[in-house]
């Protein structure tokens, strides 16, 4: 039986990845308590929606990462959050978490903008807002399985750039099987899907989840620009030996 690797967890205190974790169960804890009545009102004005961004609610852009959809949603975007940012600090610091974060938050929103159908659903009367710390979380695992390509991302046994790989091309699979994205086959088998009672999947935010990887990947690769290679230096060593001459 092979043993459990010990995980590098960062430790709660008064900082920046506590604060955050700490607010978002927060807000879903107050949302619950006061009810549906007033949760849906708060979803209305503060979740992110076409509409609403065209009338001005720039805010949704930012504020709709700090709701959720309920306990589960907000659990797994915390523990997400939690670890990898924990990992994040240690290899790149604080301030590098807030730019994944908040770049993640900011272009998973356009990109659900841009991308997603008013109904993944058709048959359903309404789209909900878009809800969720998910562009985030989605930016700081990516930038991690980018700069750490080889690791072995526990408790899923590959590296982490097929790990990363895997991530970004079902974001994309799934978002073609919507039915309400229109391609022709492709939304017929989303369709049967969802007639199979499958539709939750096709509710979730791909496109945020997408644009949130993608800036994640972005950030990685810009940090990791293509290494000084040998010949290179020996070019550059001659040149300036014959400028000097």
């Amino acid at each position: 039986m092979l043993p459990i690797p010990r995980l590098d967890v960062h430790r709660p205190g008064f900082d920046l990845l506590t604060l955050l974790c700490v607010g978002l169960i927060v807000v879903q804890a107050m949302l619950t308590v006061l009810g549906p009545g007033f949760a849906g009102g708060v979803y209305v004005e503060f979740g992110l929606t076409r509409e609403g961004v065209l009338d001005g609610g720039l805010w949704q852009l930012v504020t709709h990462a700090f709701l959720h959809g309920g306990w589960m949603h907000v659990m797994v975007n915390v523990v997400l959050i939690y670890l990898v940012r924990g990992r994040i600090y240690h290899i790149l610091g604080g301030g590098a978490f807030c730019r994944l974060f908040g770049g993640g938050i900011l272009l998973g929103a356009l990109f659900h903008l841009l991308f997603n159908p008013s109904r993944p659903i058709p048959a359903d009367p309404i789209s909900n807002p878009l809800v969720g710390a998910s562009g985030g979380a989605m930016a700081l695992l990516m930038a991690l399985t980018g700069l750490s390509p080889d690791s072995r991302m526990w408790p899923i046994p590959v590296s982490g750039k097929n790990l990363g790989r895997g991530f970004m091309l079902s974001m994309i699979l799934l978002y073609v099987l919507t039915p309400g994205v229109g391609i022709p086959v492709l939304s017929d088998i989303g369709a049967g899907l969802a007639a199979l009672g499958m539709e939750g999947i096709f509710r979730i935010g791909h496109m945020c989840h997408f644009g949130g990887a993608l800036m994640g990947v972005l950030y990685a690769r810009r940090l990791l620009r293509r290494p000084v290679t040998l010949e290179e230096l020996q070019r550059d060593r001659a040149r300036r030996e014959g400028a000097a001459a």
